[in-house]
């Protein structure tokens, strides 16, 4: 089928994220209010809290769970960086389930931290986190298209070739007005 766009975009989105997110993740564990400084880790952390129903003092295990789970992305997204070269160097895809592990993280992590803070506190919300945003959705949209074009055209074959045998098998197709001795004027 060619070379796809889907992989490269991805590929793309964990160079640029895995940094970007590794750097926030463990500066939020290091910090001794957990990463509380940032205004979209501390609102991520809050509404988890109170999503979860935790007393107020566990508000810090919380923000650290946060910036632990955001390391778990970091790993993923490392990994499918080097599937993706492997697959690259010996000219082949990508495998499917880390290519879909790691997306599906990419939008939870997305969804965590990006699209709570611009529907709740849109003032924390730079222009790198929506640029963050685009990425990962860009990347998505990319890969569904190309997976549904995948599934078509496999189907289609599938009904190519299965009609092709059929059709050798049946008889000839009768011209109804030949058959009552008619001809047509």
């Amino acid at each position: 089928m060619g070379a796809r766009l889907g992989p490269y975009n991805l590929a793309l989105v964990a160079c640029y994220a895995a940094p970007t997110w590794g750097a926030e993740a463990i500066k939020a564990l290091t910090s001794p209010y957990g990463g509380l400084i940032d205004p979209v880790h501390a609102a991520t952390a809050v509404r988890l809290r109170a999503i979860l129903n935790l007393p107020p003092e566990r508000l810090l295990d919380v923000a650290n769970w946060l910036a632990a789970f955001k390391l778990v992305v970091v790993a993923a997204l490392f990994a499918y960086v080097i599937e993706f070269g492997r697959a690259v160097l010996s000219d082949r895809a990508p495998d499917r389930a880390t290519t879909d592990t790691v997306l599906g993280l990419a939008v939870v992590a997305v969804a965590i931290w990006i699209m709570q803070a611009i529907v709740f506190d849109p003032t924390a919300v730079t222009q790198a986190h929506v640029a963050q945003l685009l990425m990962v959705a860009g990347a998505l949209i990319v890969s569904t298209i190309e997976r549904h074009i995948e599934d078509m055209a496999a189907a289609a074959q599938l009904a190519g070739a299965n009609a092709a045998p059929g059709l050798s098998r049946q008889a000839p197709a009768r011209d109804p007005t030949a058959a009552r001795g008619r001809t047509s004027s």
